[in-house]
């Protein structure tokens, strides 16, 4: 019988394709086994040793309590000072004493203002058109000085007054901010005495000596009602 050409040129490409991939296994083998060379096995294997570590450390450790004694021999150590040199203790003493004289001190400055008398060369009173304005009396009240005031017209129309246009300075001519309280904002005819405070921050007048006080009606602003020298005492 007589092969196919056909047949013939199959089988051939078979058998090379065979031995092309024969001759690349090789090759790649032995290329593998040249790039291992000196490449060795570790003597333990590296899972296993981990095992045995995480097992070590769980292992619970024996509980040893620390000594009483001991733990009494450092409270009384440390409440006595018996670590701490003479002179240290002697500092610490010292400092001790300052801060309680101190605290003395501004307790006392603390009541002597709360309680502080009338200032002197009061009360100081003008009067200007039938209107007048009194400082009465200054007392210390805790962080401010408050003057008392007394206002009263004596005219026949009434007046109008805007207290934001109270105008106070001290003896250096700085002009400090004060609020009021109990005065009217209009004063009627023939009117009784009316009552008030004028309070300003006691921070604003350490340094001062004395206070000017300027108050004028409003919308018009034809009175002068001006007061100075108003002491201050410490």
């Amino acid at each position: 019988m007589k092969i196919n050409s056909t047949v013939k040129l199959t089988l051939l490409l078979l058998l090379l394709m065979s031995g092309a991939g024969t001759a690349s296994a090789y090759l790649g083998y032995e290329a593998g086994k040249e790039a291992l060379k000196g490449v060795s096995q570790p003597e333990i294997n590296p899972s296993k040793k981990l095992t045995d570590k995480s097992k070590k450390y769980t292992e619970p450790s024996e509980f040893r309590p620390i000594d009483e004694k001991t733990i009494l021999i450092k409270v009384y150590d440390h409440t006595h000072q018996k670590n701490k040199p003479a002179e240290s203790q002697d500092k610490e003493e010292k400092q001790s004493s300052a801060i309680e004289e101190q605290t003395t001190q501004l307790v006392n400055y603390s009541q002597d203002t709360d309680n502080s008398p009338t200032l002197a060369n009061l009360p100081l009173k003008v009067e200007d058109q039938g209107v007048s304005l009194e400082v009465k009396q200054a007392t210390h009240e805790g962080t401010t000085l408050s003057l008392k005031v007394n206002l009263q017209n004596t005219g026949t129309t009434p007046i109008q007054f805007l207290y934001s246009f109270l105008e106070i300075k001290d003896n250096q001519g700085r002009s400090l901010s004060a609020i009021t309280e109990g005065l009217p904002d209009e004063l009627p005819p023939m009117s009784d005495n009316f009552v008030g405070m004028v309070k300003i921050p006691q921070a604003l007048v350490e340094d001062s000596q004395t206070l000017s006080l300027n108050l004028t009606d409003y919308p018009d602003q034809k009175l002068q009602l001006n007061i100075a020298e108003i002491p201050i005492m410490r």
